[in-house]
């Protein structure tokens, strides 16, 4: 019953605010408030995280349209209408994480900063002032650091200013977002009261717990470090070692992680079109299991099931339109578990995080054992995927199933066995230690924050993903994506600067961190 509460009041936080004239309270509308409330911004803002995972539209979605950020990186193959492996969808609107979320953000650090309101029930019932200021400039750094992944040069610095008159704000660069970030988020961070309030009801994401919005803080600016490491390795470094110092995420307790509900209006997108609709449009890419099976990688089972020949066999990327047809009820599929309808994802993992760490490790930037934060990073991913229980069902249910799987996949179990196979054992030279790592966040990361793994393709390119067959004549994964129209039509001069500084707008474009070959 909660969580039915914050979802309907969430949406309040989004609403006109309108004068309810001189009749009194007995004629307020609930639907229409005549003050904005901090605990209903914050609930809505919250409920657009989502967005690294399932990309295309203002979360949280019910429909699974265009998932480009499990599609890039090759977790997801389509499985029956083949339209967006083709790469023609190529832009990216933005306007709704500016209008919804990014409004409702800077709304709320306003009425923190404003002493006529900042003791007001209005926001004192969501937290203490610096709470909710450190909160909210950690999430908008959170949507800023995808959005300028997803497009190179977006509005920062003169973002939501059409209050103050400013209808053409300017793009600010790549770079200069990253500098700003990265300030921004170590301003909040020494906001934040860990002896202070936060209101556990409206914090839809980590339930009133700061010390875990401080280690999320932290990582966030790790994230935004560790792409510096072929443009500006040495600002990367510095910057790297204070968040490590400040403390990231250690466990799967501090994941930023989002629970779906059993309602249709907030439920898993994914329950929806495997289960409601039944459409089915996408399953586990032949890439991703494929390398699973050759890992020996029991996580497979945690993100597929055997076709209905018991066999592993997946769906190839980009297979034409022509021939999908004959792949269909042959293919493994999504292990149901990841599509209850509130089944939760995870967005940002203590895994991506320890494995970030390991490669800062590799190179250098801070002092800390690689191997040991490789390690570790890879125990938190098979501890959170819980590829046990999938085993177990296994094993119990069809033993002499599991006895023809361990005779052909050899799934290997125990940690200590996995990590022993030179395939993954952390040797090598520094390059291709930093290739196993990144190709561990890669398998960690399915289901999870997508635009950060086509980030460590784009940077680092592992693993070596190719377009299927059905994006020919395009040779390779984009490096972005396009403006889309209504971002920029009404400020043409702005966005005609933008693109000449950045080359160009198609997606063979980089981004201003992306300069590696692939």
């Amino acid at each position: 019953m909660k969580n039915k509460i914050i979802y309907i009041f969430s949406l309040i936080g989004i609403l006109s605010l309108g004068s309810c004239g001189d009749f009194g309270d007995i004629n307020l509308d609930p639907n229409n408030p005549s003050q904005a409330d901090t605990r209903f911004l914050f609930a809505r803002a919250m409920q657009g995280a989502t967005f690294g995972v399932y990309s295309s539209a203002p979360a949280p979605s019910v429909s699974l349209y265009d998932p480009f950020s499990q599609l890039y990186p090759q977790y997801f193959a389509e499985a029956q209408n083949i339209q967006y492996t083709e790469f023609k969808i190529v832009d990216f609107a933005l306007s709704t994480y500016y209008n919804t979320f990014l409004r409702n953000l800077k709304l709320i650090i306003a009425m923190n900063e404003d002493e006529n309101q900042n003791t007001t029930e209005f926001v004192g019932a969501m937290g203490s002032n610096n709470n909710q200021i450190a909160v909210a400039k950690t999430l908008e750094a959170f949507y800023y650091m995808h959005m300028t992944d997803i497009v190179g040069s977006i509005y920062y610095s003169e973002a939501l200013l059409g209050d103050e008159g400013n209808f053409t704000p300017k793009f600010d660069t790549q770079q200069d977002i990253y500098t700003a970030m990265d300030a921004e988020l170590n301003e909040a961070y020494t906001l934040f009261e860990e002896s202070g309030h936060l209101n556990s009801s409206y914090d839809i994401l980590y339930n009133g717990d700061v010390s875990k919005w401080k280690k999320l803080n932290a990582s966030l600016r790790m994230l935004l470090a560790i792409k510096l490491s072929d443009v500006a390795p040495d600002a990367g470094k510095t910057r790297f070692a204070k968040a490590y110092q400040d403390g990231g995420m250690q466990t799967n307790d501090d994941n930023l992680r989002y629970q779906y509900l059993n309602e249709t209006a907030n439920m898993n997108p994914l329950h929806d079109n495997m289960s409601i609709s039944r459409r089915q449009d996408f399953a586990p890419s032949k890439t991703i299991v494929d390398v699973l099976l050759s890992y020996k990688d029991p996580r497979v089972m945690s993100y597929g099931i055997p076709n209905p020949y018991d066999k592993f066999e997946a769906v190839p990327f980009g297979v034409p339109r022509a021939n999908i047809s004959e792949y269909k009820g042959k293919i493994v599929m999504f292990n149901p578990k990841l599509y209850r309808m509130n089944a939760p994802i995870t967005i940002i993992s203590a895994s991506r995080i320890l494995l970030v760490a390991a490669e800062a490790a590799v190179r250098g930037w801070i002092s800390a054992d690689a191997a040991a934060l490789y390690k570790e990073g890879i125990a938190m991913s098979f501890e959170e995927k819980d590829f046990a229980t999938d085993v177990a069902g296994y094993k119990n249910n069809d033993p002499d199933l599991w006895e023809d799987w361990e005779a052909e996949y050899g799934f290997v179990l125990t940690l200590d066995d996995y990590l022993a196979q030179p395939v993954i054992a952390l040797t090598g030279s520094n390059t291709e230690k930093i290739e196993k790592i990144a190709m561990q966040r890669w398998l960690n990361g399915f289901l999870e924050d997508g635009i950060e793994a086509w980030s460590d393709w784009r940077r680092l390119n592992v693993p070596k993903l190719v377009p299927g067959q059905a994006a020919d004549p395009i040779t390779h994964v984009p490096y972005r994506r396009q403006y889309y129209l209504i971002d920029y039509e009404t400020n043409m001069d702005n966005y005609k600067q933008a693109i000449a500084a950045q080359g160009s707008d198609n997606f063979d474009t980089r981004v201003w961190w992306d300069v590696a070959d692939n």
